[in-house]
């Protein structure tokens, strides 16, 4: 389970740079405008509720000015707060699956700690020299998240401005 925590986050990290290029993406405003149907360049309650259920949950922590709405600056910033807690966990697990130290994962640790992604170790280890690197494992995982995450649902993000 762990193991697989860490592969995921290790995506969840590689997936930044792409969801930044995201952000240029035009439905993006289409969304965030469809989410805010009065028109007031905010998500209130209401509305997170009505058009995205996972925000609504959430709600209170990302309204951080307590005034009954979410701003595209506090969506923004719970992206960014998100983002650095994911990095800073990323690389605790990275660190923990190196059970050696050298700073790369050999074959044997990811065995022991990183089932999924030993059994793709040749096709992740691009350099072919036996050990995995971050930047190795963020290249795998930006590939295996770029083939599924952008052919489904997306989430409701607020236009950049």
């Amino acid at each position: 389970m762990i193991n697989q925590r860490l592969v995921v986050l290790l995506g969840c990290m590689a997936l930044i740079p792409l969801a930044v290029q995201a952000g240029d993406r035009p439905d993006r405003g289409e969304r965030w405008a469809a989410l805010d149907t009065d028109g007031d360049s905010a998500v209130s309650q209401a509305e997170a509720q009505a058009g995205a259920p996972r925000m609504a949950e959430h709600f209170a922590k990302l309204d951080t000015d307590g005034d009954g709405r979410v701003t595209a600056q506090e969506m923004q910033a719970a992206r960014a707060r998100q983002h650095e807690a994911m990095q800073a966990r990323g690389e605790e697990r990275y660190r923990s699956a190196d059970s050696n130290g050298d700073g790369s994962i050999d074959l044997a640790e990811a065995q022991t700690r990183m089932p999924r992604a030993a059994d793709r170790f040749v096709d992740i280890d691009a350099d072919g020299n036996g050990l995995l690197t971050r930047e190795e494992l963020r290249s795998a995982m930006r590939a295996h998240h770029g083939e599924h995450q952008y052919g489904g649902q997306h989430r409701q993000q607020p236009p950049v401005q």
